[in-house]
């Protein structure tokens, strides 16, 4: 921002990869002020997510060339939902309301993209977690 009189749009490519913790935090600090004080855009492109978590208004995923999934970071974090449950439950229909899914012996782990759809389906019979942009981020790019 140094380098830049005013600039409006800013675009990095990990500036956090290689900052220890403390320095990331500072950093991303620094870039909500500056953000809000001179109302920036910034294109963040990052494999940490829990930055994006910290700072980011609006997320675009790009999964091998291809947006994937996009929206306001608080509509996805709500809209999506962590479903735990017994394998008895999984069916082909109600596999149709995960985005993808890890089973085992024991039961399943899946993501949905829409909690209240998937209550209609599963009601009180799973445990529902909230995800994390990673979760959500991983279990997109391990649809099956």
């Amino acid at each position: 921002m140094a380098l830049s009189i005013k600039p409006k749009i800013i675009i990095m490519d990990e500036p956090t990869a290689s900052l220890d913790p403390i320095v990331r935090s500072e950093f991303l600090e620094l870039l909500q002020e500056e953000m809000e004080k001179e109302n920036l855009t910034i294109f963040y492109s990052t494999h940490v997510t829990s930055d994006l978590e910290k700072c980011a208004d609006y997320i675009v995923f790009i999964y091998k060339g291809k947006v994937i999934l996009y929206g306001e970071k608080d509509e996805i974090l709500e809209k999506h939902s962590i479903i735990k449950g017994k394998k008895e439950l999984l069916d082909n229909e109600t596999r149709k309301y995960l985005i993808s899914i890890k089973a085992n012996g024991f039961g399943f782990e899946g993501l949905t993209s829409n909690k209240k759809e998937a209550f209609e389906i599963f009601g009180n019979e799973v445990i529902y977690e909230k995800p994390t942009l990673e979760d959500i981020m991983l279990y997109y790019t391990r649809r099956n």
